[in-house]
Formats: structure tokens, sequence, C-alpha cells
């Protein structure tokens, strides 16, 4: 099945955009709104959503050693989540951070 145009490789967000009628060069703005719904926060016009991960690394080298820390992360995602939940942005005050861990 090519669901957006044959050849084309997709992932799962845009090939669900296309089986939607939606073609994805036009209304594709990112994974982070599918993400952000996936996790029951209701995105309303003007709201901008990221996906996001932790990594971990090397601490004498500064290296990435995981770019997708999520692997049995049970019990630190929600806290580390929960520490940038509400986060203020010095720049931008009149802006809210929400966070969520979808992970647990």
């Amino acid at each position: 099945m090519d669901p957006v145009e044959v050849g084309l490789g997709c992932g799962s967000d845009t090939a669900h955009l296309s089986l939607l009628g939606y073609d994805p060069r036009v209304y594709y703005r990112g994974r982070g709104a599918f993400e952000s719904m996936g996790a029951g926060l209701a995105m309303a016009p003007g709201d901008i959503a990221f996906k996001s991960n932790f990594a971990t690394f090397d601490e004498k080298t500064g290296v990435v050693t995981s770019r997708r820390a999520d692997r049995h992360f049970e019990e630190e995602g929600p806290i580390l989540c929960a520490a940038l939940d509400k986060m203020k942005l010095p720049s931008y005050p009149e802006y809210e951070v929400t966070v969520r861990c979808t992970i647990c």
C-alpha cells in the first residue's frame, strides 16, 4: 500500500492523514499534535505541540548514548515530566508549558 504516493515511504502519522483524505504535503504540521491528542491533551487553535524524548548520555564524553531513554522508564519518566510541567518561560510569560508522560 502506498498511502501518499507510489514509492514514497511515510510514517504512521502521514499515512493516517492521507487515509483520512488529507494530503500530508498540505496539512501535516508535525507529529506533536497527534502525540498530544493521544495523551489526552486537547488542542485548541493557536496551540503548538511537540513530541520529544528523554535521552541518556555519557557524562565523561558528553556523547548521547541513547536518544530514546523511554525503555524501562516507568519510574523516572513521570518524575521528570512533572518537573517540566507548568514550567515558566521568562521570555514568554503569557504561554503555558504542559508536559505529559505517555509511556506509563
